[in-house]
């Protein structure tokens, strides 16, 4: 299927998921009257925390960059960032973050290799917690499955895993990933963790801001998040988020209404404003990269 083909799929997912929710779930009156009467503190504290993300994540990607590509400079890894927020923005699952290093000359492949492994770890994180609350909160015929699909994929990881890790190498020089110090793994899976925690928390403030929720509202957030990763297969992931916020969510007690607004205001928060700045940084200034020189380099102490 070519590019263009696969965009208008889809576009037409995100569509008919967003048709279908405001149409059968929650009306558009609804979503408005509700976001009147959000509480101004708590949105305001998830706004607070957007900027904590972006700096938790250029703090994991400049870990790896400086430890595989020392020669890029400080300036070129923050606009990089911004490069994939951008491009993740037009793409399903925001894929295209693994352009980060589209400008870096005779560095691209090695670049994209980094950018999937520093989105991998994030990934991985959030499908653990969610699986975590599957796990503990849905039946225990659940958890059999589970853990039946678990052992699945583990069987099928041996049986064709190095094939697909060597397709991997010679597609992205996946190999680069090798020379990476073990600290510095260490500390973007920590980072990981703590960029997960900073958005669950988010979806917490938004849920908040209308209302009291249960504690077990609370523990179902990431479950929402790891369902939305399973399935990357919206325009922006828009309509996958606020069905995912709705099943999840609303199997704990919280209204749709709520599910659906917290949703979109995370989107808008989290994908759309970065992924905004992200297209000016394409737009106006990302044209030519200048590799700087050791020297040049500032280094920033107590982020090392």
């Amino acid at each position: 299927m070519s590019p263009w083909l696969r965009l208008i799929a889809r576009l037409a997912v995100a569509g008919a998921l967003l048709y279908t929710i405001t149409r059968w779930v929650v009306s558009p009156a609804e979503l408005l009257e509700n976001v009147v009467a959000a509480d101004p503190y708590w949105l305001l504290l998830a706004a607070i925390m957007t900027p904590v993300g972006v700096l938790l994540q250029w703090w994991k990607w400049r870990r790896l960059v400086q430890a595989s590509l020392p020669e890029i400079g400080e300036a070129d890894i923050l606009l990089s960032l911004f490069t994939g927020f951008g491009l993740g923005l037009l793409t399903p699952g925001r894929l295209g973050e693994l352009g980060r290093g589209a400008h870096w000359p005779g560095a691209r492949a090695r670049a994209t290799a980094l950018a999937a492994a520093d989105r991998l770890a994030s990934s991985l994180v959030t499908l653990v917690a969610g699986a975590a609350w599957v796990v503990y909160y849905l039946p225990i015929s659940w958890g059999v499955s589970c853990g039946l699909a678990m052992v699945g994929i583990g069987v099928s990881w041996r049986r064709f895993g190095s094939r697909l890790a060597a397709q991997l190498a010679l597609r992205w020089d996946m190999a680069c990933l090798t020379d990476i110090p073990r600290n510095v793994w260490v500390s973007n899976s920590l980072a990981a963790i703590a960029f997960n925690v900073v958005f669950c928390l988010q979806m917490f403030c938004l849920l908040r801001a209308t209302g009291a929720i249960a504690l077990s509202a609370v523990f179902a957030i990431p479950a929402m998040f790891a369902l939305k990763t399973l399935l990357p297969i919206s325009f922006m992931d828009l309509g996958v988020r606020e069905a995912a916020g709705v099943l999840v969510l609303g199997s704990v007690g919280v209204a749709a209404t709520t599910a659906v607004q917290a949703s979109l205001m995370l989107f808008g928060l989290n994908v759309l404003l970065p992924g905004v700045a992200g297209l000016l940084v394409l737009a106006i200034g990302h044209r030519t990269t200048h590799f700087s020189s050791p020297s040049q380099r500032i280094e920033l102490v107590h982020v090392r």
